[in-house]
């Protein structure tokens, strides 16, 4: 996602797979990907457009023997403020609001590590035949 990749404390550090561990190279960094979405038509007919919400998860992974957690939430006010400043994703959406911000903590590592999970709710459109294509 481009409008998270020059964030003063991620820099480019920013990964669209939440399969594998982030490197201690990697951090702080961005893990990017998607959870629920549902869709309702706007209007019926041959050329139906739907409204399609999606949950876009991204998550604030900080390592540090101090101020992990306050890392995490500013990492949180950065990609907040970058998404707002870029409100439809370079016109692919119709807009992008934050909806939920939890922090998980763990201590179980060499250094302890912080979590900070920000949800947003993505509005799109689409029009039948073409599910891929933003309208």
């Amino acid at each position: 996602m481009t409008a998270l990749t020059s964030l003063t404390t991620t820099s480019t550090r920013v990964y669209g797979s939440r399969v594998y561990p982030m490197q201690d190279a990697n951090l702080p960094g961005l893990r990017i990907f998607t959870r629920d979405e549902s869709s309702r038509p706007l209007e019926m007919g041959a050329t139906r457009t739907r409204e399609r919400t999606l949950q876009l998860i991204v998550e604030a992974c900080v390592k540090s023997n101090t101020g992990y957690s306050d890392t995490a939430n500013l990492i949180a006010k950065e990609v907040e403020t970058a998404l707002d400043n870029d409100n439809t994703l370079g016109g692919l959406c119709k807009s992008i609001e934050p909806i939920a911000y939890s922090e998980d903590l763990s201590g179980e590592e060499e250094h302890p590590i912080a979590i900070g999970r920000m949800t947003f709710e993505v509005v799109y459109h689409t029009q039948k035949g073409t599910p891929g294509v933003a309208a």
